[in-house]
């Protein structure tokens, strides 16, 4: 009878009993080092962005997506990269004077060079020293830029590179740009063999302090990782300025949820930097585009002659998918090594997470209807032994923790309680049979178990009457 239980997990919200969902989240990890992920309504003061996978060097890319033209010029700005998370703020190029708050696409990579599943790319940082710009010494040469060709280890047919700004050593905006190390009309590897980066100010008489500069090159191309469509390819020199006609739209064959973008090579002379544009800027089969300049000194219409864009961009068919089970074993606080009335039993719930998408933050929660031969002890449950909760909670990889005060919850009703909020009852200490079922919630995102293990465990001890 102890294994004919009834056995409840199911995110807030939904009213049937189930041992499987899928939830929405903004982060969509393809790999154990590559992630993308949407930023909602970023203004000018930062926000930590917290990342689904652990990095040791996280290489981040980062987007700004400008709704309107009439919203005013803005760029990103990154700092404090770290293992699980970075900052992210929208800024203007001198001032953090009011901007327009909107979504910010991110893509976080950890440095090095991957070649598998389809996908060829190198993720590297650098730091420059150096600024380019208008009306800069030396302008838009090579003198202003970082040669990076020799710390690529791969070789690329049609390589797409993307970059970003990573740090916040000068609070004064600077923006990333890449050419060929011979001329800024050529994106890099395009005439010659090499790639510059570097960090330029648009027509600003200025300077800058060095800041790290991350990059990514990829090979162009489409494919599939761990759910996720995804394609990256370096668009035709079609992309004008937010003060033209936007948007530019490249066809993408398909529709796609998240899209990061980067300028590649510098035509206008004014200096400009690749944004998303429009309210929807992956609305249908394109993504919409345009490059956008600083204001602050020179030229403030913001039209600038056609660029060429490279871009990655992501399809969500991310699944979360929950199993669970339930098994009973004697409590070694047993009075009888056997089932029977007098003697303690111990319940312990497992799920795991076997999907490719994490399930949203805090939705997790754990339901179980006591047997009417059983009544939950409240109290230590292993006596003197070395716990001393009521319930032990384990987990392996979930991101999830747990705290008896706030996560478990008990109620004595007939008949399944809605949600946790109705799980009121508060039980004596002891034994106490007039429990009917038990009521947890862990905190967190639990993450996605498809690459790596992810799982969860809940132990209890009942007595049988």
């Amino acid at each position: 009878m102890w294994k004919n239980l009834s056995l409840f997990i199911r995110p807030i919200g939904l009213s049937a009993a189930i041992a499987a969902w899928s939830l929405p989240s903004s982060a969509q990890v393809l790999t154990l080092d590559l992630e993308s992920k949407l930023v909602p309504a970023v203004g000018s003061t930062f926000v930590t962005v917290n990342l689904d996978n652990t990095y040791t060097n996280p290489v981040v890319v980062c987007t700004y997506n400008l709704p309107n033209s009439s919203d005013s010029d803005a760029t990103i700005r990154v700092r404090n990269t770290g293992a699980t998370s970075f900052e992210v703020r929208v800024q203007k190029f001198e001032t953090n004077n009011a901007v327009t708050a909107s979504d910010v696409h991110c893509l976080i990579a950890d440095e090095g060079a991957y070649n598998s599943g389809g996908l060829k790319f190198e993720a590297r940082t650098v730091l420059s020293d150096r600024t380019a710009g208008q009306n800069v010494p030396s302008a838009w040469t090579p003198t202003n830029t970082e040669d990076v060709t020799g710390d690529l280890t791969q070789t690329y047919a049609a390589p797409v590179v993307l970059g970003q700004v990573m740090t916040f050593n000068d609070a004064k905006a600077s923006v990333f740009w890449a050419d060929n190390c011979a001329s800024k009309n050529n994106p890099p590897f395009v005439g010659s063999t090499n790639i510059c980066v570097g960090k330029h100010i648009g027509m600003i008489n200025g300077t800058r302090a060095s800041e790290t500069i991350g990059y990514i090159v990829a090979e162009t191309g489409t494919g599939t990782l761990n759910d996720i469509k995804y394609k990256l390819a370096r668009g035709t020199d079609s992309v004008r300025g937010t003060g033209d006609a936007p948007p530019y739209n490249y066809a993408l064959g398909d529709h796609y949820d998240i899209g990061v973008a980067s300028q590649n090579a510098m035509d206008g002379v004014n200096g400009s930097w690749a944004v998303l544009y429009g309210a929807s800027p992956l609305a249908g089969n394109n993504i919409g585009l345009a490059v956008e300049e600083e204001i602050f000194a020179g030229d403030t219409s913001r039209k600038h002659t056609t660029e060429q864009v490279s871009y990655w961009v992501f399809q969500d068919n991310q699944i979360a998918t929950i199993t669970a089970n339930k098994i009973v074993a004697m409590s070694s606080e047993s009075v009888s090594p056997y089932a029977i009335p007098g003697s303690d039993v111990l319940y312990t719930i497992s799920a795991s997470s076997t999907g490719s998408k994490s399930v949203d933050n805090d939705s997790v929660v754990i339901i179980d209807v006591m047997p009417a031969q059983a009544a939950f002890y409240n109290a230590d449950i292993d006596g003197l032994g070395p716990e001393s909760g009521t319930v032990i909670f384990t987990q392996t990889g979930a991101g999830l923790t747990f705290n008896e005060a706030t996560d478990l919850a008990f109620s004595d009703a007939v008949t399944k309680p809605a949600n946790f909020a109705a799980c009121a009852y508060s039980p004596s200490g002891g034994y106490d049979p007039n429990v009917t079922f038990i009521c947890l919630n862990p905190k967190g995102s639990f993450k996605a178990g498809s690459l790596a293990t992810s799982e969860f465990s809940v132990q209890f001890r009942v007595q049988v009457k």
